[in-house]
């Protein structure tokens, strides 16, 4: 997904939804580590090789091409947020989106030669590219940017390719290996760069990411996709574009029932469960387990102990028995289906329980 007017090429990680980082003007979060690259590169102290450690999607690749940016001399912007920002109608932000900024190279996996599709690996030969590109005229300050997106991905042969070009740097280079792994690199890799350890981001973040890019959400789904994104702006991204809004507010007004309408809740779980929809369904059992934990918290807000503990019990056996149900690749639908239905027994004996209580109180 492309958020600006740029034709920016293509990449095989591309998501619906979901903006590159080479088209994404800020930065959300990691003000501590784009700080410690810039002090770094203000002091003189500016390590040729840098690792961008971290889990996926969370904003390393981001935060790489927002400092190459700032290499190669891109207008930044005064941002309300206090975020690292762009202008994307810089020329210098607009090059690097079309892939066309001379100092600049971004190594990913490569298209097939036959066909359509990506290589599942960094191969050799792009590395070698690296060779032919630091001969190659240098751009802002003279600095030529080599982006590994991720180091993960290099097979044997390009590790061993890449160690060598880091053993010995070319002037001027910097290379900015992202890294979701840390066991996935060579050791020898690892000890010639400078680490740099990104953190998943906090709610406050992926919420404000969330608004940039256009997902306008009420508060319940927002805060059930971001719970679900686990820090990672890529995941909530992809959530939202993959019918969060739809899911939460589906599955909410369905809990809300007194009785179970198990036609809509199959015909929503058909919708979930089909080919490329494994994203949309994560969402749903992590909001559904979000409204048993919910339910568990109102019960113990009013005082009402025992059947908080009854919601607790549920959240944790059911937590339980859909990740087994995932890890042993059994029917999920049909797990899901389970799930919801001990949620409504235990509304209902809970509502029951609660009339019976009304009841006592009234004829004291």
């Amino acid at each position: 997904m492309n958020p600006l007017s740029i034709e920016a090429y293509e990449t095989h990680d591309e998501l619906d939804g979901v903006p590159q980082p080479f088209v994404t003007p800020k930065l959300f979060g990691h003000e501590d580590v784009f700080a410690e690259m810039v002090e770094a590169r203000r002091s003189g102290r500016m390590h040729h090789a840098w690792l961008l450690q971290g889990p996926s999607g969370i904003g390393k690749a981001s935060a790489a091409f927002a400092f190459a940016r700032l290499l190669a001399g891109a207008a930044t912007i005064e941002d309300e947020a206090a975020t690292v920002a762009f202008n994307p109608d810089n020329s210098v932000f607009r090059q690097i989106a079309i892939g066309s900024l001379p100092g600049l190279i971004h190594l990913t996996r490569p298209a097939v030669e036959r066909g359509t599709g990506y290589r599942t690996q960094i191969t050799v030969e792009e590395v070698r590219r690296l060779g032919r590109f630091f001969h190659a005229t240098a751009s802002g300050e003279g600095w030529r940017i080599a982006i590994v997106d991720p180091a993960d991905d290099l097979n044997r042969s390009a590790a061993n390719a890449l160690l060598k070009l880091l053993e010995e740097p070319p002037a001027r280079s910097l290379f900015l290996l992202v890294n979701h792994t840390p066991g996935k690199l060579l050791p020898t890799i690892r000890s010639r760069c400078r680490v740099a350890r990104f953190e998943p981001l906090g709610d406050a973040a992926v919420k404000q990411a969330l608004a940039a890019f256009g997902q306008t959400l009420d508060p319940q789904t927002a805060d059930t996709i971001v719970e679900a994104a686990e820090g990672s702006v890529r995941q909530a991204l992809m959530l939202a574009a993959n019918g969060g809004v739809e899911i939460g507010r589906t599955l909410h007004g369905l809990l809300a029932m007194s009785e179970l309408d198990v036609n809509a809740l199959q015909g929503l779980l058909d919708r979930l469960t089909a080919k490329g929809r494994e994203a949309a369904f994560e969402l749903f059992l992590s909001s559904l387990l979000g409204s048993i934990a919910e339910a568990s918290e109102e019960r113990v807000a009013s005082g009402r102990l025992t059947a908080a503990a009854a919601y607790a019990e549920l959240w944790q056996a059911e937590s339980r028995r859909l990740a087994e149900a995932a890890a042993f690749n059994l029917d999920r639908k049909q797990a899901a289906m389970t799930t919801v239905s001990r949620f409504f027994a235990l509304k209902q004996a809970d509502a029951r329980r609660m009339a019976r209580e009304a009841a006592i109180t009234l004829q004291d």
